[in-house]
């Protein structure tokens, strides 16, 4: 399929609507320092500085659905407690409707906490895990309103997308109510479990990665032939089975019998949490606009290679997934304006703060490296601002810039601390910080609160935001290395 047809695939994704019906999890990322030793017992005093929290489990396909731009509604339980409340403020602000979400008064909202410690010499760690008692299938009246929610929804959408944690939603009466309503409306069912794929008999795919596939059909899914016979296992449960392997890709076992591997896109890895979401939201919605499995595996490497190159739990935009496929000349790091606006603004909805800076970036050297990685340890993602090269020569004389915008743009794509660039030819940034809103406004520390453009300041200020000023590292600039290197 050429780039065309996937661009084509991709634009008809707004048009469906997916039901997800699953385990709810919140994810609660809890982030501060240790200050000292407790003087009632021998532990550590966590002292908080910010909490963020995320959909967790089918919760986080939801999100993806609604990211790559499906009308997605969700069916799940959560308890009647403070934790409820998050949960569904967070499906809102995702644009995921959960009108069919059920509140058990018996259980609590499941949740997953994490408490990161670090400080100012010392990285992000985590030192302590929460979690809430292990739930409890759901039944009587509370697995008869699941029930009635699905039957209710079903007419109204596209497909039926599962995600079963084996801890709560996916009874034997919910499952088999999903395969009949599927029947009825002709809908596509897609299903992703921890270890029971082989519960969700004729569902039309199944996405389980090879260890998962292994614990469904009671494989040691060691190699490739081992992952064959898992496979092929799948099939007497399934119409279909997609099998994620990470870095080998996604195999396809389909019902003619037809094995075949796609391979990833080239990215880098940072975080793999949530990925295995992101790929079966993305085959969902690649099927449903008319792709084939082969499609929905390659577009559903290209939304996991999205998702594992940030920070924690994210959900992928379809802009982004068109932008993975097609590639570019230029670093993928690197967005206009109007790409990157919709993306700043889903990353502050999930909670994450951005940090804004700018500058010519001219000849890198170790002042600006050190000033870049204190600018991302002020929030979760970092956003550079880069001078085009005409803005460059208009500030600093017709000798400059010595590397061009092109070269600066891929040198800083590849610094693991900076998430995206922008090039910008403005004499200020003013533009682009009201459109973004970044949390923090990061300058370097040859300024103050005075000597910063003062119309930038007023924008910052005027909706919220933090101005921070970093210590500059003495005796580096580009001027001084282009000085010493005439000098011979």
């Amino acid at each position: 399929m050429t780039q065309t047809n996937y661009r084509e695939l991709l634009a008809r994704f707004e048009t469906k609507s997916v039901l997800v019906v699953g385990d709810i999890y919140l994810d609660e990322n809890v982030f501060g320092v240790v200050t000292g030793i407790s003087l009632e017992a021998p532990i550590p005093v966590f002292e908080v500085h910010e909490r963020k929290y995320n959909p967790g489990a089918a919760g986080n396909a939801a999100c993806n659905v609604a990211a790559l731009g499906a009308k997605t509604y969700m069916i799940g339980v959560v308890g009647n407690d403070p934790n409820a409340d998050i949960v569904r403020k967070e499906f809102a602000v995702r644009n995921v409707d959960t009108s069919g979400v059920v509140a058990d008064p018996d259980r609590p909202t499941n949740t997953y906490g994490k408490l990161r410690a670090g400080g100012h010499n010392t990285p992000t760690q985590e030192v302590l895990r929460t979690d809430t008692p292990a739930p409890t299938f759901i039944a009587g009246a509370v697995e008869d309103r699941i029930v009635a929610n699905i039957r209710s929804r079903a007419p109204e959408v596209d497909a039926i997308m599962v995600g079963d944690q084996v801890s709560a939603v996916l009874t034997e009466r919910v499952i088999a109510e999903i395969v009949a309503c599927a029947r009825k409306h002709k809908l596509l069912t897609v299903a992703d479990s921890r270890k029971r794929a082989a519960a969700f008999k004729d569902f039309d795919i199944v996405t389980p990665n090879d260890r998962e596939a292994g614990l469904a059909t009671g494989v040691d899914v060691h190699d490739e032939a081992s992952l064959m016979q898992a496979g092929k296992a799948l099939l007497s449960f399934a119409r279909n089975a997609m099998v994620t392997r990470g870095p080998n890709g996604i195999t396809i076992f389909d019902r003619d019998n037809t094995i075949e591997t796609v391979p990833i896109l080239p990215c880098d890895v940072i975080d793999v949490t949530g990925a295995g979401d992101t790929v079966t939201a993305a085959v969902t919605l690649t099927m449903l606009a008319g792709g084939s499995l082969r499609d929905a595996a390659f577009i559903g490497n290209a939304a996991a290679g999205v998702a594992v190159a940030q920070k924690g739990v994210v959900t992928v935009t379809r802009a982004e997934v068109q932008q993975a496929i097609e590639g570019s000349n230029s670093p993928a790091k690197l967005k206009t304006l109007e790409e990157l606006t919709p993306i700043i603004h889903r990353l502050q909805q999930e909670g994450k703060t951005v940090v804004w800076t700018n500058g010519c970036f001219d000849i890198l050297h170790v002042g600006h490296i050190t000033y870049l990685q204190k600018a991302a340890k002020l929030g979760d993602v970092l956003v550079v601002g880069l001078n085009s090269d005409a803005s460059v020569r208009e500030n600093k004389g017709p000798t400059r810039p010595v590397v061009s915008e092109t070269d600066r743009a891929l040198v800083l794509s590849a610094m693991a601390c900076v998430d995206y660039l922008v090039m910008f030819g403005d004499k200020t940034t003013v533009r682009f910080l009201e459109a973004l809103k970044p949390d923090v406004y990061a300058k370097g520390g040859d300024y103050t609160l005075e000597t910063i453009v003062q119309e930038e300041r007023r924008v910052v200020e005027g909706y919220g935001g933090h101005i921070a000023i970093i210590p500059a590292v003495k005796g580096q600039s580009t001027t001084a290395i282009i000085e010493r290197i005439a000098q011979g």
